[in-house]
């Protein structure tokens, strides 16, 4: 399939039938052979007549005798059970794929033609779609620095403010960043007042190869990390410093300013129970920069055989 459609337009006369949106995720998900997503087997399967609203689209049923069941490429992936046609849900990609700060559910309910409620469930399953389930390990000069999400004390609701004289980022929720110079990052969301050492130097072990230099500020947090890696620059932003020949984290504090007026401008407020899949999104569009928004989308919807997240999931306080 030529990917040459570079406005929306263009993006609607290619997916112009829900057939050509299940072909086009077969070769994404599959490429040439149909896998069974009950089993895994790669045996041809039967092809079966659809059922349903939509009579045209591709509709299988396994070969394999201790199997036997029905499925489309939809089954198994974030798409399953929804009632949403094919096109919405490719719709909704590319404007995640085409927003550099994200899109809210108002706006993206208007655009597909969906409830507010519907469109906040799909911004949410495609976030899990970008998920990056296996990363490489960060390498070179890595920059690791902390931060937090959530409004100004004058603008919360009398209730829910700090009582007078807290200070830091007591009520917020914190995050933290992994950033490669040149390369990839991770972004991780930490349980509210629990940004320390003990929480954050399990995820710089997780994602961090031990051959890195690190950069940091002077957060106690990462106090004795030089013990486990190549080598450990810290600037000390309290005495006044922030670069000290390569030891630096103007780059991850630059993300971390695009990202947060991103939440800002779009969202205005995001939830500790979902901020992972916030940073999710983010991590995904920093890491496909050089990608064209067309191939960012090709690159989203060859994930979408991630978990399935229901709705019961989404809403469920862990």
């Amino acid at each position: 399939m030529d990917f040459t459609f570079k406005t929306i337009h263009e993006f609607h006369n290619y997916f112009n039938s829900e057939k050509i949106c299940y072909e086009f995720l077969e070769i994404q998900r599959w490429g040439n052979t149909p896998v069974c997503p009950h089993c895994g087997s790669i045996k041809t399967p039967y092809k079966v007549k659809a059922r349903g609203k939509f009579q045209d689209i591709p509709s299988y049923r396994c070969s394999e005798r201790g199997c036997d069941l029905p499925f489309t490429v939809r089954t198994g992936s974030i798409f399953e059970g929804s009632k949403v046609e094919l096109k919405k849900w490719f719709h909704a990609a590319y404007e995640l794929s085409i927003s550099k700060k994200s899109i809210s559910s108002i706006e993206l309910g208007i655009r597909i033609g969906v409830s507010q409620k519907t469109a906040w469930f799909i911004n949410h399953r495609l976030r899990a779609m970008l998920a990056e389930t296996n990363p490489a390990l960060l390498t070179g000069d890595v920059e690791i620095d902390e931060t937090y999400v959530g409004g100004k004390e004058a603008n919360k609701h009398k209730s829910k403010r700090q009582p007078k004289g807290t200070t830091g980022a007591k009520g917020k929720a914190p995050m933290v960043g992994l950033l490669q110079r040149n390369g990839n990052m991770v972004l991780r969301a930490i349980d509210a007042d629990k940004a320390n050492g003990e929480n954050i130097k399990p995820i710089v072990r997780q994602f961090v190869s031990p051959d890195a230099v690190l950069h940091t500020d002077g957060f106690g947090a990462y106090k004795d990390l030089h013990k486990e890696f190549a080598g450990h620059n810290i600037v000390y932003h309290d005495k006044g410093e922030y670069v000290r020949g390569k030891a630096h984290t103007n780059t991850i504090e630059g993300f971390w300013s695009i990202m947060k007026r991103g939440i800002i401008g779009t969202f205005h407020t995001v939830s500790p129970q979902h901020l992972q899949r916030y940073c999710d999104e983010f991590a995904h569009r920093y890491n496909t920069r050089e990608l064209k928004p067309v191939q960012r989308f090709a690159e989203g919807i060859k994930n979408s055989g991630n978990k399935r997240l229901t709705y019961k999931e989404l809403t469920s306080k862990k």
